[in-house]
């Protein structure tokens, strides 16, 4: 069995991938950039080494395409954090594609400026159509970061878009250092509560969102 999973929604995929990888009694995990064809077969060639249930996962490929058409004994995975433009043969080919991302990424800037009602609105579209609470919360913790960044004097490490620094540098009016730490805290605390079913998302969401613009 061959798996290709790809697209722009990474929080999905890897989702995917690690619950692929539960499946298996043995994960061997292979450098994509680093792999070539001939050591990826000496591995997933030999199933005399590894009788248990194995899968070989092969993270952001970047070699000759023949590696595609090798016959393996093993199960197979191959995972890129982008959409591909050309897509390899495989059994099963799973594309994870961004929902949302234009409305995400105005919900967080709207957090980021602490816009209570406008940030509840947002969050209430992405929830209706149906954005994983864990992309959410993983979008929301990069904003905190980002501008934490621009506060520490480091807007150049935030982002390399000169656009997208000055709607930080606005954001970041907002808050100040012991802030960032205690909303990074909350959106940590809440996103183990929603893990381990204590709260319903879209409960521990909108209170999340509604502390983060206090």
């Amino acid at each position: 069995m061959r798996y290709i999973i790809h697209g722009d929604d990474i929080v999905s995929s890897r989702n995917y991938l690690n619950s692929l990888k539960k499946q298996y009694q043995d994960v061997l995990s292979l450098e994509g950039p680093k792999i070539t064809p001939t050591e990826f077969l000496n591995v997933a060639a030999n199933q005399l080494l590894f009788p248990k249930k194995t899968i070989v996962v092969v993270e952001n490929y970047t070699g000759p395409e023949k590696i595609f058409d090798m016959d393996t004994s093993l199960d197979t995975a191959f995972w890129w954090p982008k959409a591909l433009q050309k897509i390899p043969s495989a059994d099963k080919v799973l594309q994870f594609k961004s929902q949302s991302a234009f409305g995400i990424f105005k919900y967080t800037d709207s957090v980021g400026l602490k816009q209570t009602k406008e940030s509840l609105t947002l969050l209430n579209r992405l929830l209706e159509e149906r954005v994983p609470a864990e992309k959410i919360i993983a979008m929301l913790t990069r904003q905190i970061r980002m501008i934490g960044q621009v506060l520490d004097g480091g807007e150049e490490k935030a982002s390399s878009s000169e656009f997208i620094r000055k709607k930080l540098d606005q954001q970041a009016k907002n808050w100040d250092i012991r802030k960032i730490q205690e909303s990074l805290m909350v959106v940590f605390s809440v996103d183990i509560k929603i893990k381990k079913g204590e709260i319903k998302p879209e409960s521990a969401l909108t209170f999340l969102t509604y502390r983060l613009c206090k």
